[in-house]
């Protein structure tokens, strides 16, 4: 136990590590060691995106200061007083915690709770609510704390894609008040439940007393303590909640943050509408949502419909989905500029919708005399690639003969799923070519270039998708677990095994997530520099005539 203490002062009080400052771009090119997670909670006010460490934390249970924290956290328990034994409330536990393990918690940007529910076998949660106590399931402290198995460990990634996903498609209702599925549910019996959704979609299942929005009246509306607005994910009733804020009753209103699929995810129950029994059917609004509700061995199960059309003045699936993809698009550009500046600052890149403007033609023999290399990997190619009517090769390929494909081709580009490969591939592909003096370095820069955010980029810009045989297809494998929220949600089937780890190759591009999340305007003069100082002026150049071009079209 005394050990367990000082390894969380000794965490507090060590220097961050140089891996989660704001990126160093001239040492950037060496990237960092494979267990760079065990120190990537973060020294940056910012910490990492919320959510991302609870999906993450497979990889985050093997640093010391996530280890030193339990181990503080069982200690706290085990010292409870009788007869109590081994639990206490988990407000109770955080208030005794360190500064150092509260600085951790606060960079992972999650809660004591959401910590211990990551480790089931070494901590259990009961009740809800400010009622919510933690119990040490040992009567002795361990000397490492092992995270949940991978078929919970799927669900709570799904769960924290689920909470973003929400919180993309209800941050413009600034006027409706969000409350959690745990609270609603600890306080059930002074609570109205009130129905934003579909007739189809509640004929599949509904919460419990709950009333339909159409239904609804003023005297509904005055016995309950609280009245809590539902849908499948928090848009319409987030919606419905903000026009109603500025009533009578509008001091009383929230809106159920991530909807029935936060509900599911809290083992919540549901009532068949006919039969008022208890059913484990829930409706998913659309296709797009049913991976962001519990997986089958949770024992729900997750339809879906198209005939949705109920009249009503609420927001259709399609255009909260679109919102909520125009607010990834923004978030992925400032991460692919980041891969770009950390990884590849001296690679020119071509902008995705450059490239579809260019494949346009309906002739093949007007398309440009472009080479696609293909850098990811087998498993990915297999599922879907860039459908853009040019010839297409992998990366082994190319390297195996690339002066004479060079020669052959009036622009060879490199792509893979955000960027970040294809322009380490890039990068290397051109400097091991200066160094064997197989041409200059003007003319090897202009003709290797790698498309900018890669085939995310490509689908944010609505670029088309096929087969290895060439048919057209939604299907998309996004590589790894971590990029899953880096793409649109509408029109995309994503392909891809959920318990899989995060590839090595893939924890160093994670870590700009956390860099590019950090939008402060104070960082920008500093960036500027940063990357001023470590690009070669002709890329530099080449970027502001793009801009110029860019704005050319507009009179400010």
């Amino acid at each position: 136990a005394a050990a367990a203490a000082a390894a969380v002062a000794d965490s507090g009080r060590s220097a961050p590590p140089s891996s989660c400052m704001p990126p160093g771009y001239p040492n950037a090119s060496t990237a960092p060691p494979t267990s760079r997670t065990a120190s990537q909670i973060g020294s940056q006010p910012s910490g990492m995106p919320r959510g991302k460490a609870i999906e993450m934390m497979g990889e985050l249970a093997e640093s010391p200061a996530v280890q030193a924290a339990l181990a503080e956290i069982a200690l706290l328990l085990l010292q409870a007083q009788p007869p109590n034994g081994n639990t206490l409330l988990v407000s109770e536990v955080g208030s005794r915690l360190t500064a150092s393990t509260r600085s951790v918690l606060r960079m992972m940007k999650i809660r004591v709770a959401q910590l211990l529910q990551c480790f089931p076998d070494d901590f259990a949660l009961t009740g809800s609510g400010p009622g919510t106590s933690a119990t040490y399931r040992s009567t002795e402290m361990k000397d490492s704390f092992t995270p949940q198995a991978s078929g919970n460990d799927v669900n709570n990634g799904r769960y924290c894609r689920l909470l973003k996903l929400a919180a993309d498609t209800t941050d413009c209702y600034t006027g409706a008040r969000g409350i959690g599925a745990r609270e609603v549910q600890s306080q059930m019996q002074t609570v109205l439940l009130v129905d934003c959704r579909s007739a189809t979609e509640r004929a599949v299942g509904v919460l419990p007393n709950s009333v339909c929005v159409t239904d609804i009246t003023e005297a509904d509306l005055l016995q309950p303590e609280l009245v809590v607005a539902y849908c499948c994910i928090g848009a319409r009733s987030a919606n419905w909640a903000e026009k109603q804020s500025q009533g009578l009753w509008g001091y009383k209103l929230r809106f159920l943050i991530g909807g029935i699929a936060a509900w599911a995810h809290q083992d919540g129950t549901f009532v068949d509408p006919e039969t008022k029994t208890p059913t484990r059917r829930v409706h998913a609004w659309v296709k797009e949502l049913v991976p962001f509700f519990p997986t089958g061995s949770s024992g729900f199960e997750a339809v879906f419909s198209t005939d949705l059309c109920d009249g009503s003045d609420l927001p259709s699936p399609y255009a909260v989905l679109r919102q909520a993809s125009l607010t990834r698009c923004a978030r992925f550009q400032n991460l692919a500029w980041e891969v770009r500046m950390r990884y590849w600052p001296s690679v020119f890149c071509l902008e995705a919708s450059d490239l579809q403007a260019k494949c346009a033609n309906p002739y093949p023999t007007m398309r440009p005399n472009y080479l696609l290399v293909d850098c990811r990997t087998p498993a990915e190619r297999q599922v879907s690639s860039l459908m853009t009517g040019l010839p297409m090769i992998s990366a082994d390929e190319f390297r195996a003969n690339a002066l004479a494909f060079l020669n052959g081709y009036e622009l060879v580009v490199t792509f893979c799923t955000i960027g970040g490969r294809s322009g380490i591939f890039s990068k290397k592909i051109v400097d091991e070519m200066l160094e064997a003096g197989m041409g200059t370095e003007s003319v090897l820069r202009r003709k290797l270039v790698n498309l900018l955010g890669g085939v995310a980029a490509w689908c944010h810009s609505a670029g088309p998708l096929m087969t290895p045989s060439g048919q057209p297809t939604e299907q998309l494998h996004p590589w790894c677990r971590a990029f899953l929220d880096m793409f649109p949600i509408e029109g995309l089937e994503i392909i891809f095994d959920e318990t899989r780890p995060v590839p090595q190759d893939a924890l160093s591009l994670v870590a700009c997530q956390a860099a590019s999340a950090d939008q402060s305007e104070s960082l920008v003069p500093q960036r500027l520099l940063q990357m001023c100082s470590t690009v070669p002026p002709e890329v530099i150049a080449d970027s502001l005539n793009r801009a110029m071009q860019n704005c050319a079209g507009y009179e400010d």
